[in-house]
Parts: C-alpha cells; structure tokens; sequence
C-alpha cells in the first residue's frame, strides 16, 4: 500500500515540478562566460509582449523570468517597434528576438527554437466590408499588413492586393477604423487588445488567412546563429517547462485575458468562479443623475451605468439592477440583503458599520447655486445665517452640521426641489456637486439661477459592497485600480458639458414692436392733420425714421455702457449659430467678469462703480476686432463675439484685452482686473448651451485665483 501511494507521489510531483534540466560542460562555460543575453521584444504586442503604466508585461517577459530561472541567464531588454528589432537582430546587434516565426529565408541569420505559442493569423475587416469569400475579396483593396511580417511574401504571390505597411500594430488598427484601409491581417489576440483597449466597434472577423505554407503565426525565440550553444540552453529551458506551466501561463495571459484601456486585471481562481456564478444585485439612487438614474424606459442611465457597461464587458461579470423608489430606500435595500451593493456612495462613519468601500473613483466638488443677482460667494461661511438646501440623507448633512453649526441647513426631497426653492426665493443656496447642479440646468434656470461659489468639501464617491462579501470587494478594486484617467474623463465628459436648449422670449420684442406701430400712428395722424406740403410730411417721415432708430437703440443698447445688452447678444449670438449651422463657420465667445467689482461700489460708491463699468465697456470696445460683437450682459458680466474665429484666436484676443485691463488706471480704484470664461462653437449648439459652457469656464477661472482666462 505504502509503494502504491509512493509511486501516486511521484507522479503528482513530476506533473508539478519543472522538468530538469542537464547542461553540458560547454554550456555551463557559457553561462558562467556570458550571463548577460540581449534580447529585442515588442512594446505592442499583446498579450505577449506590452505596456500597462510604463511597465512592460505579457505572455513573453513571464517566459523569459522563467527561463532565467531555470538557466541563471540574465536579459537585457531591448523594447521597440518590429521592425526596428527585427533589424538589429539581423545585424547582429541582438542575441535573441521573441515573437519571430519560421520561415525558409530567416534561416541564414536566425537559429529558431520550438514554437512556444501558436496562433491563427487573422482578416479583420470593418462592418460596411461587405460579403468575404475567401482571399479573392481582397483584390483590388488596400491591407494592412506590418513590415517583415514572416507572410509577406505569400501575399505577394496572390496578385492585384494593395498592400500597406505599417511599423505598429496600434496604427494598423486605427487606419482600418477610420478607412485609411480596407482590411488588415494579424493575429487574432493582438488586434483583439487594441479593439478592447479603444473600444472600436466597427471591426469585425472576417476569416481565418489561408494561404500556400501559411496557417498559424508560430512564435519562437530566434537566436543568432553565431552562438549555438545559447539556442541549445534556450531549447532545454523551453522544453523545462511542463504542460501545467504553460497551461498557467495561457489561462493568465491570453485564455481568461481582461484587457481594455486599463490594462491586465489578474483574478484569482475563486474570483473567477465568483463572477462565472453569481448575479451581483446593486441598487442606485433613481434620482440623481448625471450620476444615476432611471430614464424614460425605466433603465439604468449616468455615469455609474457607463461603469457598469464597462466591468461587465472587462470582467464578464453579471450585474443585475434592484430598482427603489428613491436613495433612503436603495440604502434599506442594502442593509436588509436585497442589494450585493451600490454603485455610487461615499464613505461615511454610519455607512461603514454595513459596507465595505472601494477607493474613491470619483472626486466632484460641491458648490452652491442661487439666483443670478448675487454676487459671487468665496466661503462657505458667506452663507451664515441663510437658508441652504441639502438632499435630504445626504452625507454631507452631518458633515456642514458638525463643521458649520451656523449654516441654516434646509433638508429637501431632490435637487429638482431644492433648485425650485432657490427659485421662488423660499431658499437663498442649494448646495450640490457640480455635476449635478449642472446637469438640472441644461433642463432649466439657465439666467435665473448660476453656480455662486465653491464649498472645501469634495464628494468622493466609491463602490460599496455589503460587509460579508470580501470576494466582490476585490474584484471590484482591482478594476478600480486599473481605470486610468482617460477611461474617467471619456466617461464624465459624456455627461458634462451640459446641452441647453432655449425657447425664444418673444415678450420684450412684441412690446417694443406695440410701441412703435403706436408711435408711428400718431406722428402720421399729427403730421397728416397738421402739415400740409410735401416738405413737412417729408420732414415729418424723416422724424419717424430717427424716432424709430432710437427706439431700436433702447431696445438693444445698455443705457450706462451703450454697448449691446442682453437681449441684443443673445440675437447675435443665435445669428452666428444659424451660420455655423449652414455655412460651417465657427465663432468665438467670452464672458468677462470684473473681479471683485463689489468692493468698487461699497468702497467708492456706486457713482464710482458706474464709472469703472463705462471705462471698461471702453477698453472692450476700443481693443475688438472690427467684426466682433460686444455688451454688457448684466451687471458685472460683459459677452463678446468673435465670428469667424477659432480657439488660438480668440484666445489671443481675449490674452490682448486681459493685458489692457490690467494696465488701465481706472477712476479712483486705479487697477482692476477681469476674469475670462472663453469656449468655441460647437455642431448642434445653442444659445444656452453655448453660454453656459462659457459661464462655466468663468467660474472656473474665478475659483482658481481670478485675473485669468479659462476655456471649456
């Protein structure tokens, strides 16, 4: 019995345990003589051979650890482009090259291992293709294909395909997204990284390549010939390796391979099981979009359901949405087992004691909207003694409580609530992070309320998972820990900027239309009454004429500045909008903010106040361009319009008049200086949308220190 469970034993141990190697006297001279080893490898080559954040991983780098295990060989990595490898291999600069192919002509300058991977070479095609049958469907067509590729030769033979060469497999990719090419031919693993890596949708598989003594891309190592001794070590190594290692190193790098644009995320063997068997229950809050929400069809919709489209596609995971009636509900949910976890919450001491959080992957600043008369807010401690709204259940309750016991906080159902209060004056701020105050405004409020300052607090908003589940809470930091920033920033700029849409508020046009035509009337029943020859009817319609100019003046002129007002830019800029519409022709446009202009007027006066305001109209008029549009749009606000101009421009321009301010000694307060929110016209813009992308721009420059200008 004892032999038979030793021999079971040994043969569980000889499956485990790498096979041993036997060096020759020579090849252990070379090893002691020669340890250092240059090898050339690919920095694009997934998953054999790549970058995630600066540092180089794959399927190869963990072979050649291997290796240099087993051989005490020691690799000096050179990572660059296949053809510039391929090149100083063949000129004898390297000693090994990795991912290289067998083929009859490489055979005077490569000494060639076994393959250590086969993989079939692949046509990609994009979706407006059409039919494939087979190679002939490429006649005629330009393909993609990179240099010294080891088929190159093949291809050649079919006859009539237009090929283009590329030095990496990241442009060989782009071009055939964006129609630069027709098809391209490359194994399947690597083209499939870069369509998970940038999201492409529009490629498709088309078939597997089949051509005369070509099936599978077999990679190898290659040696220089010159050192056959070190193509006979490499050898025994390769062959060292047992099929359990290389079925681990498969299963990590290429058969259960998450790759996307934040790289390799490395599950374990119960987290992988986890996420083949379980349907992960999360709750949301139904009302807090940009965030997450519900739409129209009652489906998951924000920011937080774009993250969840994104694991389930990187981790293959199942996520199945617990809807409530509202956040305190979604809360309940959690703590009473209905939900696995929620998408977005931030990390508080009461939530602690039933979730276990995430890192924080989303950080927003929290700032306060009133109405547009006031001025702007530079501390949290400018609100004393005024009614706040805040969501109720809110976070932040507690915390503004504890830190400000002066606020007057007022808890209100939603934002829709909060900025309803605002409105009708019943609150004087509501306090919400930006985005979402943001967000309410492309429905409404644009010109009734604006964002007035910024509070110190952040909302830093993390994933949370019900206490017991130590497992989820991994796999989800682990993707967590490999977003980078430009999967957050494609994701948030979805949702931020704001569209606007705005009605035409025909009010004000209609009354002074009433006033003319009364105007009119009367002076033509006076005149036809009164004056008799044609010389004073003609003086009279003369009359009519200045007397409907001024009216026109009054309607679109700011009395103080007489620059344009409100009403007027607004015009303007819906005109400039049409045009860029039909005729393609981009504008530019800023709002301009005098810094701390109410200091001016509860230091001086307001007679001073007004003075300063018509020396600066002066130095905006008198610094524009002949064509450019300028006015006041309300207080301390001024807009101008540059048609026909682009960012550089318009930039420079508003740098120009910057400097001009500055310099300017205006009366009695000598130096002032202004703040600039710039922005560009954008295809399906409008009037509100365009402005409130320029307002937030100016807000942004403001908080960050005034005296600048800020382009959104």
């Amino acid at each position: 019995m004892r032999f038979f469970l030793l021999i079971i034993l040994f043969f569980i141990t000889t499956q485990i345990l790498a096979n041993p190697i036997t060096f020759t006297n020579e090849e252990k001279e070379f090893i002691k003589k020669n340890t250092l080893v240059k090898v050339g490898m690919m920095p694009d080559f997934a998953p054999f051979s790549y970058y995630t954040k600066n540092t180089p991983v794959g399927f190869e780098h963990e072979l050649l650890n291997i290796i240099s295990q087993r051989t005490g060989l020691v690799f000096e990595k050179t990572i660059a482009k296949w053809t510039t490898i391929y090149t100083a291999f063949k000129n004898k600069e390297l000693d090994v090259i990795t991912s290289i192919s067998h083929k009859k002509f490489r055979e005077p300058f490569t000494t060639f291992t076994s393959s250590y991977y086969d993989i079939p070479i692949t046509v990609f095609v994009r979706d407006d293709f059409g039919e494939y049958l087979e190679i002939k469907s490429l006649i005629g067509k330009k393909v993609g294909v990179l240099k010294d590729v080891f088929y190159i030769e093949e291809l050649k033979k079919v006859g009539d395909i237009n090929l283009v060469y590329y030095d990496t497999y990241e442009e060989l990719t782009k071009d055939l997204v964006f129609g630069k090419i027709d098809a391209l031919m490359q194994n399947l693993t690597n083209i499939n990284y870069f369509i998970k890596k940038n999201l492409y949708s529009n490629i498709k598989i088309a078939s597997e390549l089949v051509l005369p003594n070509t099936k599978k891309e077999d990679l190898r190592l290659g040696v220089n010939p010159q050192k056959p001794i070190l193509a006979s070590i490499l050898q025994k190594a390769l062959n060292s390796i047992t099929n359990k290692e290389k079925e681990e190193l498969v299963t990590k790098w290429i058969g259960s391979i998450k790759e996307y644009k934040g790289g390799h995320i490395e599950l374990n063997k119960d987290e992988r099981a986890y996420l083949n068997t379980k349907v992960i229950k999360y709750c949301i809050n139904p009302d807090g979009l940009p965030f997450e929400g519900l739409n129209e069809k009652g489906a998951h919709s924000g920011i937080s359901s774009d993250y969840y489209t994104l694991f389930e596609k990187v981790l293959s995971a199942k996520f199945k949405l617990v809807k409530t009636e509202n956040w305190n509900e979604s809360i309940t949910y959690v703590k009473e087992g209905k939900c696995d976890m929620i998408a977005l919450g931030m990390e508080t001491y009461e939530r602690k004691k039933y979730l276990n959080f995430t890192s924080n992957y989303l950080n927003v600043p929290l700032v306060v909207a009133t109405t547009v008369d006031v001025p702007f807010i530079n501390h949290i401690l400018d609100l004393q003694g005024k009614k706040i709204g805040i969501i109720k259940g809110d976070a932040f309750v507690k915390i503004l409580r504890q830190k400000y016991p002066s606020l007057n906080l007022v808890e209100v159902e939603n934002i829709k609530e909060g900025l309803e209060k605002v409105k009708n004056g019943k609150l004087f701020g509501y306090i919400d992070t930006l985005a979402s105050i943001g967000y309410e405004f492309q429905q409404k409020y644009f010109g009734e309320l604006k964002i007035a300052g910024k509070i110190d607090e952040t909302l830093k908003l993390s994933m949370a998972v019900v206490k017991d589940d130590k497992t989820l809470l991994n796999i989800l930091q682990k993707t967590i820990d490999s977003l980078t920033n430009e999967i957050h920033r494609e994701i948030f700029n979805k949702w931020l900027p704001i569209k606007y849409e705005k009605g035409v508020n025909y009010d004000l046009v209609w009354r002074v239309a009433l006033v003319s035509l009364v105007f009119i009337l009367l002076v033509v029943y006076w005149n036809r009454k009164i004056i008799k020859t044609n010389k004073l009817l003609a003086k009279a319609q003369k009359d009519i004429e200045d007397k409907n100019k001024e009216l026109e003046k009054l309607a679109t002129t700011d009395k103080l500045t007489n620059l344009y007002n409100r009403r007027k830019i607004e015009e303007l800029l819906k005109l400039e909008i049409n045009r860029n519409e039909r005729f393609g022709h981009n504008f530019g446009l800023a709002i301009i903010d005098i810094d701390k202009f109410k200091e001016v007027n509860d230091t001086f006066g307001h007679q001073t106040g007004d003075k300063v305001l018509e020396e600066f109209a002066t130095i905006l008029n008198t610094n524009k361009r002949k064509t450019d549009f300028v006015g006041r749009y309300g207080g301390e606000e001024f807009v101008i319009i540059c048609p026909e101009s682009d960012l550089e421009g318009t930039l420079k321009l508003m740098e120009s008049i910057k400097n001009k301010i500055s310099e300017y000694p205006f009366y009695r307060v000598e130096n002032k200086t202004a703040s600039f929110g710039v922005t560009i016209s954008k295809k399906e813009d409008t009037v509100k949308s365009i402005l409130n992308r320029a307002d937030i721009a100016l807000y942004n420059a403001k908080n960050s220190g005034r005296d600048r200008i800020e382009y959104k």
